[in-house]
């Protein structure tokens, strides 16, 4: 199985992302349909990622000292 993401435009400021494992193609578009119908987002992309994907997440402080 292959991971797939696919990215979707959540509102005109925000857009996220739904990591799934399908088979094949055929087998990743109907999850992404599932997703789409479930969510009711706008679909942007739909790719397959067989070498992995890394997310990094790193916080910024909202306020500090002087």
């Amino acid at each position: 199985m292959t991971l797939w993401i696919l990215s979707c435009r959540m509102s005109k400021n925000m857009d996220t992302l739904f990591a799934f494992y399908a088979k094949d193609q055929e087998q990743a578009e109907q999850k992404a349909q599932e997703i789409l119908r479930k969510h009711s987002y706008k679909r942007l992309d739909l790719k397959a990622y067989p070498y992995g994907f890394v997310m990094h997440q790193s916080r910024i402080c909202g306020m500090i000292e002087e």
